[in-house]
């Protein structure tokens, strides 16, 4: 079995988000799942359909987010993992069923990022956590690395980490097909110059599409009575 896990550390984004996205993926699912929320406030989540689990660093943002692909967090098994601010509209057993490791192509440079080679996005993530530790290896010894890279672009992270890794090993990539999954601001073809901002390209939902990924601003707060179908998914 599947289980799922989301992070949310720091005063970013409230408990409400998280339950939020609790809510999104039991509706969207036939499996049985436990839900694992990695948190530095774990006495915010003591309900049953909660397990907390504490960082294992004192990593800050998206960083976080890395130590999921360790072996040391979570128990041994196959999690999907999604960002908090996802808007889920239909089924995603097809996720659940997608053999690791699953990521999606970024919706911006997905064949040249901001490192060499291609670019992926780490909103949804389908992954084994005893065949990732090479992931949370990699991202420990070149930490100095990654940090120098964000001094120089703010919105360098967790992503960016995983996409290198990729691009070294990239057998070990089984990206989600593109239609499973589209950017509000840039719809589901990849590729969009990142400075387009003429209009959300992803405002209304595409054929098959099953999450919609909110990245940047805004959020699916800012927007969920602005269109039927984020207020009727988002809660």
């Amino acid at each position: 079995m599947t289980d799922f896990v989301c992070v949310n550390v720091g005063t970013k984004y409230p408990k409400s988000y998280t339950q939020t996205l609790y809510n999104m993926v039991k509706r969207n699912t036939t499996y049985d799942f436990k839900f694992y929320v990695i948190t530095d406030q774990p006495d915010l989540y003591s309900e049953s359909h909660f397990t907390p689990v504490e960082p294992i660093t004192d990593d800050i943002g998206w960083w976080v987010k890395l130590q999921m692909y360790s072996k040391e967090l979570l128990p041994p098994g196959d999690y999907l993992y999604c960002d908090l601010d996802v808007v889920i509209v239909d089924n995603i057993d097809c996720f659940f069923d997608h053999k690791p490791f699953g990521i999606l192509r970024d919706f911006i440079r997905p064949d040249e990022g901001l490192l060499p080679g291609k670019e992926y996005n780490s909103s949804v993530v389908r992954f084994n956590n005893q065949q990732t530790d090479g992931i949370w290896q990699y991202y420990l010894q070149n930490k100095k690395n990654w940090k120098q890279y964000q001094k120089q672009i703010h919105f360098f992270g967790d992503q960016n980490v995983v996409s290198s890794y990729l691009n070294h090993y990239p057998d070990f990539c089984n990206h989600f097909p593109d239609s499973w999954a589209w950017s509000f601001k840039k719809g589901v073809d990849r590729g969009k110059h990142a400075g387009d901002r003429s209009e959300w390209f992803g405002r209304y939902p595409p054929d098959n599409g099953k999450i919609c990924i909110f990245h940047g601003e805004p959020n699916p707060t800012q927007v969920v009575n602005d269109f039927e179908w984020i207020g009727e998914n988002y809660q």
